[in-house]
């Protein structure tokens, strides 16, 4: 009996562990803050802001993957960052001006912002995505990621909630409401 006690503790631990490492290696994701809207799909240049050169590249690989179908172009880094800091962008300013400056030199009809960044002391990481129309500044798409320290799976989560979300299929099933009960 003691025996059979002995490897259902180290049965239970071993799954236990095993479920802290998921949710602690960025296996366990979670979405927030989702929503696009339909002229996302008729952007053919865009620009990646806020990430360092291989975060980007790898952003615009998993776009690319996800909207294959799409004629998309990237606009080279160094282009941008030489208009970006004629503006001082790089300081977090991005007005009517410098928006309408880089859609006319560079022909970018929209911007991709991006953020990642450490979401708690344990681990998680979070990746924040908006994609902002360059000539009016309105926002056409968001989405926030959380999972662990995998830039490449934060990238492909929110890339395919926003082409899911862009193209009406459900990425995440919402909460089941209650039902009112009948009026009596």
């Amino acid at each position: 009996m003691k025996k059979q006690i002995g490897i259902f503790r180290n049965v239970f631990s071993f799954f236990l562990i095993v479920s802290c490492l998921t949710v602690l290696t960025g296996c366990h994701k979670k979405m927030q803050a989702l929503f696009t809207k339909p002229k996302l799909a008729e952007y053919e240049r865009l620009a990646v802001i806020g990430l360092n050169p291989e975060q980007e590249q790898i952003f615009m690989a998993s776009y690319t993957n996800a909207f294959h179908r799409l004629a998309v172009t990237f606009v080279e880094r160094n282009r941008l960052r030489d208009i970006l800091s004629e503006q001082d962008l790089l300081e977090g300013r991005l007005n009517d001006r410098t928006r309408a400056k880089i859609k006319q030199i560079l022909g970018v009809e929209a911007l991709i912002l991006c953020h990642y960044y450490d979401a708690d002391a344990v681990g998680a990481k979070k990746l924040r995505v908006r994609i902002v129309d360059s000539e009016t500044g309105a926002i056409v798409g968001s989405v926030i990621t959380r999972a662990g320290d995998n830039f490449e799976k934060h990238c492909d989560t929110a890339i395919k909630a926003i082409k899911e979300d862009l193209t009406g299929a459900s990425y995440y099933e919402p909460p089941e409401r209650k039902k009112a009960l009948p009026r009596r």
